[in-house]
């Protein structure tokens, strides 16, 4: 993974690597070093510019990007590499800048924790800082910049005098002091510093032909000082090496995740350096034009003319700043073909103007993963946009139901593998249809006959695409339309059950007419699931058995005669759990069983 990433790295443009630079929430304060008859001072007068980012105006915009590219060269690596140890309250690594969060000040949550106070820690800041400046003049010149805040009197009288109220700082908010220098300057010492900081330790540090080789710090916690952590046998002390430059890669690597404007997930081309550098000038493109292009459009873009180029690359997912997940894809399946069509169909078997054509992975993510797990993984904004929510922190409270939120925990890392990894193995059929079942009972419990019916479509529609060894040709919408043929048949006495697939259908068509007698003002359909919950065909029968009791006494259409019988006669020992789908389907198809005209109807008595 870090060799994959510090090509990428070395394949970017310096302009790419500082789009999305942001100014740090809080105050911002650029000052300058005064020169007079010879004396280099500063007071009062030193403040060129404050700017707190809640307030900021549009016309604040360019300084703040400009503190922006200031801090990114005098951040600290992380606060355990910091010059405020072992306290971590100013997390600045450079003699021009000194950036502290409002809690650590007097009134601030921290700062009665503090052993010693901020302010008392100051010029142990710049004793650290001042040893990255090699030109001792120069350290003469920012001793003034030490001078001029290294107390408490000197700081809070320069915060107290901005333009900004002090109190208007929140407790997790920074307030940053910046020189106003050339950046060629912060840069330097901030080459400094990270040649001594960039690796995890500088115990293993060795240099060769020039250059500091050391142990990476990316991802990587040494346990140095936890020896159950480390090998104990190995007859080494560390695993490998990395160069400077390397490092440095990843640390900016590192950076770019957190700014949320990489792709995602985002590909690393190997040994197709020309594919690898076509993507990234689509994205750099596609950012300096304003807009953020994801991963979904890059792969359509490349499929276009590379398609058999889309093979042999790492696929990284990160979020928040953290991988979630690195895996390599050997051959990835943009196009999805069906035996007759050059695309997967839904097709509207029940009636509720639902139908799509799907032709790539890409379309299966936005127009059936989201029904499947109603909106709630793959999310569609009110701006139109689609969010994955594959590695993300779910809230139970915005999914759906708990058992919505339970299925996208257990199947959305092997959706992503399906989709985005070409891993076909990853849903089965088993598992396709025991997401479709749980949703659909979940969706009776509340109700909901548009969704009900959605899932069902899909079902009936894609089943046999997640089916991999199947060599039957009969599919489920052939054998639903058979089911409907049968009960015309039926209905008039012409055919018996012959199987139990019949017979669950029959089922579902016989209790959506009886449930119709009902007077009451419930007409929901989780009234279905008490015969849903039946395991055996006899007690099944005894639950529509009892149901037909309570509306003995209503007229009946001749059209119900036979099936009702049918279906009282058939016996089986199957599971009828196996066959939901097909008694789910009975139910929620066309009814056969009303009268078809009014002297179609019969009362009980000749029932």
């Amino acid at each position: 993974m870090i060799l994959e990433i510090n090509n990428f790295m070395n394949a970017l443009s310096p302009d790419l690597k500082q789009i999305g630079l942001k100014a740090k929430e809080g105050l911002h304060v650029l000052l300058k070093i005064q020169e007079k008859d010879g004396r280099i001072f500063m007071d009062q007068n030193s403040v060129e510019k404050v700017c707190l980012t809640r307030k900021a105006t549009e016309f604040d915009g360019a300084f703040l990007q400009k503190c922006a590219k200031l801090v990114q060269v005098a951040w600290c690596v992380n606060t355990n590499k910091c010059f405020d140890l072992p306290a971590k309250g100013i997390h600045s690594c450079s003699p021009y800048c000194v950036a502290l969060k409002r809690e650590s000040l007097e009134g601030g949550g921290k700062y009665t924790k503090d052993k010693t106070k901020i302010y008392d820690r100051i010029n142990s800041y710049f004793a650290n800082a001042l040893a990255l400046v090699e030109d001792d003049s120069e350290k003469e010149r920012l001793k003034v910049f030490q001078n001029f805040i290294n107390s408490k009197e000197k700081l809070e009288n320069l915060l107290r005098k901005s333009e900004i109220d002090f109190n208007e700082i929140k407790d997790k908010e920074y307030i940053i002091l910046y020189l106003d220098e050339e950046i060629d300057k912060y840069n330097r010492v901030n080459e400094r510093y990270l040649s001594d900081k960039l690796f995890n330790t500088n115990e293993y540090n060795i240099e060769v032909d020039g250059e500091i080789f050391g142990t990476s710090d990316f991802l990587n916690g040494f346990p140095t000082k936890k020896p159950f952590l480390s090998h104990q046998s190995a007859s080494f002390n560390i695993a490998g090496r990395i160069s400077g430059k390397m490092a440095r890669n990843l640390y900016e690597f590192q950076d770019l995740m957190g700014r949320n404007i990489l792709p995602r997930p985002l590909p690393l081309f190997i040994y197709q350096d020309e594919l690898q550098e076509k993507y990234i000038r689509i994205f750099d493109k596609s950012l300096k034009e304003g807009t953020r292009i994801g991963y979904r459009d890059i792969i359509r873009s490349l499929y276009t003319n590379h398609q058999e180029d889309l093979k042999n690359y790492y696929l990284l997912y990160y979020y928040g700043g953290t991988i979630c997940d690195f895996d390599f894809v050997s051959k990835f399946r943009y196009r999805l073909f069906s035996k007759e069509q050059e695309y997967w169909e839904i097709k509207d078997h029940f009636n509720i103007s639902f139908r799509e054509k799907i032709y790539n992975v890409f379309e299966l993510e936005e127009k059936v993963l989201r029904i499947l797990f109603n909106n709630s993984l793959i999310v569609t904004t009110k701006t139109g946009d689609l969010l994955c929510k594959y590695f993300d922190e779910l809230d139970a409270k915005y999914c759906k139901s708990e058992n919505n939120y339970l299925l996208i925990l257990k199947y959305r890392k092997a959706f992503y593998d399906y989709i985005y990894k070409s891993r076909t193995q990853a849903i089965t059929r088993s598992i396709f249809e025991s997401i479709l079942l749980s949703g659909i009972l979940d969706d009776i419990r509340q109700d909901e006959r548009y969704n009900i019916l959605a899932k069902m479509n899909i079902w009936f529609s894609l089943a046999e695409k997640f089916d991999l060894q199947t060599k039957n040709k009969d599919t489920m919408a052939d054998k639903l339309e058979e089911n409907r043929e049968l009960m015309t048949a039926l209905k008039k006495g012409k055919v018996k059950l012959q199987n139990d697939a019949q017979y669950a259908f029959a089922v579902g068509q016989v209790i959506y007419y009886l449930l119709s007698k009902s007077k009451t003002s419930d007409k929901s359909y989780k009234r279905l699931e008490p015969f849903l919950q039946q395991v055996h065909a006899s007690e099944l029968n005894k639950a529509i058995a009892r149901l037909f009791d309570t509306y003995k006494h209503e007229n009946f259409s001749a059209n119900f005669k036979y099936p009702f019988a049918s279906v009282m006669a058939y016996e089986t020992k199957v599971n009828m759990r196996e066959y939901m789908p097909m008694m789910l389907a009975g139910f929620f198809s066309e009814n056969q069983l009303f009268a078809e005209d009014k002297s179609d109807v019969v009362n009980d008595d000749e029932n």
